[in-house]
């Protein structure tokens, strides 16, 4: 039997507070309810006559309710949850709505395995060639840019957005996106960091490294290249990487976030194995809604699952693939003090130079606002600057009380952003 979630992580899954809340008032409505070990399912009495059938699959999660709600899971999955946390789910048969939607999802599953059998398809040599003279045209352009403005002086050039944008726009014509990113990103530096001479020389040298390295990228070792080839924003076919090597392990969800963009929504969820030690990060998108297509584990819940790698020097993102069970809440966590933490930073960034940042998951260590800063102490009384938006800061504060507490999040080389916080007993809380 699948172990109830914890109320923290029925919290984890929601989509946002308010679907928290509104689940909550919603214990009393449920006139049936059910549960298998692979699936629960509830009818639950709506506004007027109106009745809806929620289900989730727990081997997801997934979830499906007959109401119109746009949020996923909807408040009635959110509600069965908790009536499963409460133990009010009874053993039971499955509705046949129920049975054909989990039939559907296995065969579903079962045809997914077999497509990753499917040799890739074929890149076409002549629009590789093409799309490679154009990147190496528009980088060109960019290495003159940049050693223009150095040579003038970072305090004597502009660096307002329309500067910026001009140039990522010839950077998107030369189609490579993730330099037009990169630049784009640059004014808000300026205005928003005392260092900002710094940074931005720092991030023009990552560029003029990045171009250094598309010059000579018939010498350097294939991984690395990759990396070279996705730092410029050359996409990877997602049936190339179900090709890679599958890495089998314990997989605990650590933290996840979703954030929007223009309507783009994007789920990052940070995975850590168990048994190897290993980072992985999954990311999802979805247009319009919060409805992925992909499933995802929960936070404070773990996967035996294999994961196939994006191609790279410091593989990070990857795919979740044949998963050999359900997820389960999981009770201690694989966390390092800072000199390990650094050290596997240092490690990812010594293999590919341009890495933003990497996950860390720091054991006791008390996060203290000092003078309007704030860091990350650990026992041994040294910190770590604390960066994020000031409600994560404040909530990490305070659920830890001003005590030690496990926190996972990145560090990029100046401080930690917090993803989630582990409360007593490894439950985790979103940031």
């Amino acid at each position: 039997m699948t172990t109830p979630w914890s109320p923290a992580q029925i919290a984890a899954a929601a989509p946002d507070r308010s679907s928290e809340t509104a689940a909550r008032g919603l214990a009393s409505k449920w006139t049936e309810t059910g549960r298998s070990d692979r699936a629960l399912w509830g009818v639950c009495r709506g506004s007027g006559a109106s009745n809806y059938l929620a289900s989730v699959d727990l081997t997801g999660p997934a979830y499906r309710c007959s109401c119109p709600s746009r949020k996923f899971p909807c408040k009635h999955a959110l509600s069965l949850l908790m009536q499963w946390s409460a133990g009010s789910v009874p053993e039971g048969s499955a509705p046949d709505a129920v049975t054909a939607w989990l039939k559907s999802r296995a065969e579903k599953a079962e045809k997914a395995t077999t497509s990753e059998d499917t040799p890739p398809k074929e890149t076409d040599p002549a629009a590789l060639q093409r799309r490679l003279e154009r990147a190496a045209a528009g980088l060109e352009d960019l290495d003159r840019w940049l050693t223009d403005r150095i040579r003038n002086g970072l305090g004597s050039v502009d660096h307002g957005y329309a500067t910026y944008d001009e140039i990522a726009g010839r950077m998107v014509d030369a189609q490579v996106p993730g330099v037009a990113g990169a630049l784009r990103a640059l004014p808000s530096v300026v205005a928003t960091h005392e260092d900002w001479p710094a940074r931005v020389l720092g991030e023009y040298a990552r560029l003029h490294l990045l171009i250094r390295a598309f010059r000579s990228l018939a010498e350097l070792p294939e991984p690395l290249v990759r990396s070279v080839c996705t730092h410029l924003g050359f996409p990877t076919r997602t049936d190339e990487v179900r090709r890679e090597p599958a890495v089998r392990d314990r997989w605990q969800a650590v933290a996840s976030r979703t954030t929007e963009d223009n309507r783009i929504y994007t789920r990052k969820l940070w995975l850590r194995g168990r048994d190897t030690g290993r980072w992985a990060v999954v990311l999802d998108f979805s247009h319009g809604t919060t409805r992925f297509d992909a499933e995802a584990p929960v936070p404070g819940t773990l996967v035996d699952a294999d994961l196939h790698f994006y191609p790279g020097a410091a593989p990070l993102r990857a795919l979740i693939g044949t998963r050999h069970a359900a997820p389960e809440p999981f009770t201690t966590l694989r966390a390092t003090d800072f000199d390990a933490a650094l050290s596997d930073y240092a490690g990812a960034l010594g293999a590919d130079p341009w890495i933003r940042s990497w996950p860390v998951l720091l054991s006791a260590v008390t996060p203290t606002r000092i003078d309007d800063r704030w860091w990350l102490v650990d026992r041994a009384e040294r910190a770590l600057p604390l960066a994020g938006d000031l409600d994560s800061r404040w909530r990490l504060l305070a659920v830890s009380g001003g005590h030690p507490v496990t926190v996972c999040g990145e560090w990029d080389g100046h401080a930690v952003t917090p993803a989630s916080v582990f409360e007593p007993g490894q439950e985790a809380v979103a940031l």
